[in-house]
């Protein structure tokens, strides 16, 4: 019975992390837009969403991970995306920086948010990272990859924290490949970890195909890595290409 119990509420937690998603990728700004969440044995905190602008000038893109798992890392989730909801258009540090004062105030204990959070206009990305992986920028003009991290402390850190904005120029065939720590720390029979070079790699060989063909294949590089277990943590992909 409490085997049953407790697999029962991992499925109402994965329900509601699940519900928390977008039900599907905005057509806008000439943009190609791949998402998926694959989840965990023990649901993790995982969350991604989109937010255009009503204009249709701009499009806000955001990942996120939850410390904790289940309910908990629900909960921290579902603050974040009403916190998110009107977004105005100002830059993506400034949305970061209210959204941490909103769950600061809330104060969920030692529970944090990381977030990545770009906003896509005029052939430019403006980007902003609250202690989440980097991001890939695909160049098409030179078939290379750039690695985008930013530092700093998760949401709900400090009262008072600020974030920093970095400016990308986004051409035409250009990709933004936004990942959590689930593909890259993915850990195989052996103990290894599949590592952050290897994701990159990957970015960058498959760079030049649609945005789920480029999803697709950092899946399949988890599966292969993975082997017969399941993934340990969610991993979440979101793949922004320029058409």
């Amino acid at each position: 019975m409490e085997e049953q119990r407790r697999e029962e509420e991992l499925e109402e937690a994965r329900q509601f992390q699940m519900d928390m998603l977008p039900d599907s990728t905005p057509d806008i700004l000439d943009l190609d837009i791949a998402a998926t969440i694959q989840t965990a044995s023990e649901v993790g905190g995982d969350y991604y969403d989109f937010f255009p602008e009503s204009d249709g000038k701009s499009l806000y893109v955001v990942v996120g991970d939850a410390t904790g798992h289940g309910m908990t890392a629900g909960m921290m989730v579902s603050i974040t995306k009403a916190g998110l909801y009107g977004i105005p258009s100002i830059p993506p540090n400034d949305v970061t920086e209210r959204l941490n004062r909103v769950i600061k105030n809330i104060d969920l204990g030692l529970n944090r948010m990381a977030i990545n959070v770009a906003r896509f206009w005029n052939d430019k990305i403006e980007f902003t990272s609250a202690a989440m992986p980097p991001a890939y920028h695909y160049r098409s003009d030179t078939g290379k990859v750039d690695e985008i991290l930013i530092g700093g402390l998760p949401l709900g850190s400090l009262q008072d924290e600020t974030f920093d904005l970095l400016e990308i120029d986004f051409k035409k065939g250009d990709s933004l490949v936004f990942i959590s720590d689930g593909l890259p720390e993915a850990t195989n029979n052996s103990g290894e970890m599949l590592d952050y070079q290897s994701v990159m790699d990957c970015v960058e060989a498959n760079g030049n195909q649609d945005a789920e063909e480029q999803k697709q294949a950092l899946l399949d590089l988890g599966t292969a890595w993975l082997g017969n277990l399941r993934n340990q943590d969610d991993i979440t992909i979101v793949v922004v290409k320029k058409k």
